[in-house]
C-alpha cells in the first residue's frame, strides 16, 4: 500500500532542504562517502545509527568467515531485513558490486531486500529463490527524482517499512518486465511448439525440418511489426480512431498491475477494457464513460495520466512509469467496480 501525498511532499523537501548533495564533491572514498552522504540519508529515511543499523555484522561467505557487511538495517533486532554494500560516490555501480551483495545477502536467511549505493544512485533488489533477482525493482537517484519516485521510496523508510508490501511491490515489477523479455524471447528464438502451432494454423500436417526452419525465419521484425499493424487496422475497424502503439502498451501493463494486485476476480478484470477518442484514451468499467479508472494522455511535449481528475506526469509509457502510480490506479478501478 502506498503512503500519503502529505508524507511524500515531508520526505522530497527534507531531502531538498539537506546539504548532502553539496558533500559529493568531497566523497572520494568509501568512508567520507558513508559519513557524508549514506549515513545522512539513511536519517532522512528514520534510520538511527546503532539503533536500526550497524556496521559490525558478520556474513559467513563461503571462503570468507567473519566478514563485516557494510551497513545491515536490523530495526533494533539480532538479525537484519536489509544488507546495504556501499560504494564511493565517484564510482559506477557495477556487476561485481552486484555479486558482492548477492553475496552477503545468500549467508544472510533473514535478509529480503538488498541495497547497492554509491550514496547517489540507490539501486534496490528483492531476494529471489537463489538470492537476489539480477535487476533491481527500483532506483533512486539523489539528485534527480520525482514524486514517483518518492512515493515508492516513502517504503523503505522506518516508520512504514513492510517487507510484505516491497516483496508484493517488487514481484509486480519483475513480473511485467518479465512478461516483455519472454514475449521477445519466444519470437527471437521460437521454439518447436510455436513453430508447431504456426504450422498446422497455416493447414500443415507435419512440420520437417525444412519447413520448421521456413517458420523460424519468417518469425522476424518485419513480419512482426506486418502482423501488428494488421491486428490495429482490425481493432481500429471497430471504433473508428487510430490506437496507438504506446496506447495499447499503457492499457496492457494497467490491466496486468490490475491482476497482479490480488484484490479482483477474474470476473471484475473481464470488465475492464477502453475506449480510445481522439482527445485521451480512457480505461473504463463496462465501456461506461461514468466509471472511468484513468485517462491517458500521450502528446509530444508532455504526457500524462489523469485519475480522479488530478494529473500525473509521466516521462514515457513504461512499466515503470506507470507501476508508480499503482496505488491510485488499484484504488480507481476497486471504486468504480462497487
Amino acid at each position: 500500500m502506498r503512503n500519503s501525498a502529505q508524507l511524500i511532499r515531508s520526505l522530497g523537501k527534507s531531502i531538498q532542504n539537506s546539504n548532502i548533495t553539496d558533500s559529493i564533491k568531497l566523497c572520494n572514498d568509501e568512508t567520507n562517502t558513508r559519513v557524508r552522504i549514506i549515513h545522512p540519508f539513511l536519517e532522512l529515511l528514520g534510520y538511527k545509527q546503532l539503533v536500526d543499523y550497524t556496521h559490525e555484522y558478520v556474513a559467513d561467505i563461503s571462503g570468507k568467515k567473519g566478514t563485516k557487511v557494510d551497513i545491515a538495517i536490523t530495526f533494533g533486532k539480532k538479525n537484519p531485513l536489509v544488507i546495504v554494500e556501499c560504494k564511493k560516490a565517484t564510482s559506477r555501480l557495477n556487476d561485481k558490486n552486484f555479486k558482492q551483495l548477492n553475496d552477503y545477502v545468500v549467508y544472510t536467511p533473514s535478509a529480503k531486500v538488498g541495497i547497492l549505493t554509491n550514496g547517489i544512485i540507490w539501486d534496490f533488489y528483492i531476494r529471489g529463490e537463489s538470492g537476489l533477482n539480477n535487476t533491481p525493482f527500483y532506483s533512486f537517484n539523489l539528485q534527480d527524482f520525482s514524486n514517483s519516485d518518492l512515493e515508492i521510496l516513502t517504503m523503505f523508510m522506518k516508520s512504514e517499512f513492510n517487507v510484505n508490501e516491497i516483496q508484493e511491490e517488487a514481484d509486480s515489477i519483475h513480473f511485467l518486465e518479465k512478461f516483455d523479455d519472454a514475449f521477445f524471447s519466444i519470437l527471437n528464438n521460437p521454439t518447436q511448439p510455436i513453430i508447431k502451432s504456426l504450422n498446422e494454423a497455416m493447414g500443415g500436417k507435419r512440420a520437417t525440418d525444412k519447413i520448421a526452419q521456413k517458420i523460424s525465419n519468417l518469425i522476424n521484425s518485419i513480419s512482426v511489426k506486418s502482423v501488428y499493424e494488421r491486428m490495429v487496422a482490425e481493432e481500429d475497424k471497430l471504433r473508428g480512431v487510430i490506437t496507438t502503439e504506446e496506447e495499447y502498451k499503457a492499457f496492457n501493463v494497467i490491466k496486468t498491475v490490475l491482476a497482479m494486485s490480488s484484490k479482483f476476480k477474474n470476473s471484475e478484470l473481464d470488465r475492464i477494457g477502453f475506449r480510445d477518442q481522439k482527445s485521451s484514451f480512457k480505461i473504463l468499467i463496462d465501456d461506461n464513460q461514468k466509471k472511468c479508472i484513468c485517462d491517458i494522455i500521450i502528446k509530444d511535449k508532455v504526457s500524462y495520466i489523469e485519475i480522479n481528475k488530478k494529473k500525473h506526469l509521466i516521462e514515457g509509457v513504461t512499466v515503470a512509469d506507470i507501476t508508480k502510480l499503482k496505488k491510485e490506479i488499484v484504488q480507481s478501478a476497486i471504486n468504480n467496480l462497487k
